[in-house]
Order: C-alpha cells, then sequence, then structure tokens
C-alpha cells in the first residue's frame, strides 16, 4: 500500500515534455490521390516534391492557403497546462530577410456532442514570424500557445487548421508545410492534481540541457 500510495499521484515527478508531430502527408484534409492530393479547405495547396529530393510536402504559395487535420489528443495531456504548436516548413528561398507568418487554429471537441466544423479559435499566442535561414532548410516556427485550463476535461479531439497567412513580397521561391508539433505537460498517473510545476522544455527537443 505505500509504494502503491507514493506513485498515486505525478506530483513528485518531472516529466519532460509529451510530443505529437503531425507530418503533412498525414493531415486529413486532402482530396485525391496521393502525388496529386489538393487540400479540401480555402486556397489550392498542393501535395508536391521538394526540389528534386524525393520528399512530398504540401506546397502553399498563396497568403491564405490552408490544411486542415483532426486529431484525438493524447491520453496524457494535463488539460489544465499550456499545450504548444509550431509549424515546421522549408522554401526554396536563400534571402535570410525573407519572413513568413503562419497561423495556427483549432475547435475543441467533445465526443457525442460537438458537431465536426473547421477549426476557427486562434492559439491564445499566436505564432510568431520566422524568417529564413538558407534554401531549403528543414525551419521550424517559435512556439504559439493554447493557454492551459481552455479545454474543458470533457475535450478529447481536436480539429486543427495551418494557415499561411502572409510572406515577404521578396519571397517567390517554393514554400512547403512539412508538419505540424504539438508539445504538451503530460500527466501520467491516476492521481487527480498532476505534477507541481509544467514541464520545463529543453533547448533541443531531445536533449538534456534545459
Amino acid at each position: 500500500m505505500g509504494e502503491a500510495s507514493r506513485y498515486f499521484s505525478d506530483k513528485c515527478f518531472v516529466w519532460r515534455p509529451g510530443r505529437l508531430y503531425m507530418p503533412v502527408s498525414e493531415f486529413t484534409g486532402w482530396i485525391g490521390a496521393a502525388g496529386v492530393s489538393v487540400g479540401a479547405g480555402t486556397g489550392a495547396p498542393v501535395q508536391q516534391e521538394v526540389s528534386t529530393f524525393g520528399i512530398v510536402a504540401c506546397m502553399m504559395d498563396t497568403a491564405g492557403d490552408l490544411l486542415d487535420h483532426n486529431i484525438r489528443l493524447p491520453g496524457d495531456v494535463d488539460l489544465k497546462r499550456d499545450i504548444r504548436f509550431r509549424v515546421d516548413w522549408t522554401s526554396g528561398s536563400a534571402t535570410t530577410a525573407d519572413t513568413i507568418d503562419w497561423k495556427v487554429f483549432y475547435r475543441a471537441i467533445v465526443p457525442d456532442t460537438t458537431t465536426i466544423a473547421a477549426a476557427a479559435t486562434a492559439l491564445d499566442t499566436v505564432i510568431a514570424q520566422d524568417t529564413v535561414i538558407g534554401a531549403y532548410t528543414w525551419q521550424r516556427t517559435a512556439y504559439g500557445i493554447l493557454k492551459g485550463g481552455t479545454l474543458a476535461q470533457n475535450v478529447e479531439a481536436l480539429m486543427l487548421q495551418v494557415e499561411l497567412d502572409a510572406f515577404a513580397a521578396g519571397l517567390t521561391e517554393d514554400k512547403f508545410l512539412l508538419g505540424l508539433e504539438m508539445t504538451y505537460t503530460p500527466k501520467r498517473l491516476r492521481g487527480p492534481d498532476g505534477m507541481a510545476n509544467p514541464s520545463a522544455y529543453p533547448t533541443t527537443s531531445l536533449g538534456s540541457l534545459y
């Protein structure tokens, strides 16, 4: 009983952040066969090879292009803590003055209750403008934040939407959405409290420096 009660609560643990990565090829907003698929939402994003690398991603070349996805939330998400999202992307530009703006929207889903509709609620902290590092460099934005406590305890899924909101006039090269990352503070034991503090974020996702 002593050992069992000791591990009933997450309070005495300091978990690393949980992470869910959604490659763009797995988004549920595609229509059509692989290689010719187009986004079902606003704009005309298409699946296309990135340069000549044999890697297929979502090419978004017009401000307002977007792609939708729906997910079942991981079972260990602590809804009382912030949930963070960031966009992975690349472009053919080598101009480090070129900027790009991405947006992420969500719709909270309660099974047997919520009607399906496009995600339309902005994150509480929007994703900051990003800048080109180099041609076809795998880039990722800063985090946008869905504030802890926003989602009710009966929310089990999210409709998500990633939008290419704007980009510099000089960024005429191909622009690709590679994927979307969600990170969160986990609650892994069955006690009601969760960790005493939210997860600390390492300087690199899999690193040991904080």
